[in-house]
């Protein structure tokens, strides 16, 4: 009953349109150092970074609000909205839910680190 009442209460009032500030692609998972590089060439430019999620997919997010985004954090095409913006389910949305990224890479540090902590002790996990 408490997890029906939840879900009936989703909303976007008072949501800082988390969702609608960012693009992300899921990418391959890098399988080798090569591969590497092109994180590094990815979270060299602004705005951008790399994640791998709870499910070690591995995405390419690019910081950008969408242009259809009002000052009030509402959708100002809202019936003309891409089919991605309709499917949205709010039950998965960070404003309602905690989300915890496995990993994140903003600079070339953070890859670095990952593959001398993780790749090249064997604990890199390719879906």
């Amino acid at each position: 009953m408490e997890t029906e009442n939840f879900e009936n209460n989703l909303t976007c009032d008072k949501c800082d349109a988390a969702c609608c500030r960012y693009v992300a692609l899921e990418i391959d998972c890098p399988e080798d150092l090569e591969d590497f590089e092109n994180i590094k060439w990815y979270v060299v430019h602004q705005n951008v970074k790399v994640f791998v999620d709870e499910d070690y997919s591995w995405n390419l997010e690019f910081s950008t609000p969408c242009k259809n985004l009002g000052e009030n954090n509402r959708c100002l095409a809202y019936e003309d909205r891409p089919q991605i913006c309709r499917d949205y389910n709010q039950k998965q949305c960070t404003f309602h839910n905690s989300y915890d990224e496995k990993y994140s890479f903003n600079s070339i540090k953070d890859v670095e680190e990952y593959i001398e902590k993780v790749f090249k002790l064997g604990r890199h996990i390719i879906p």
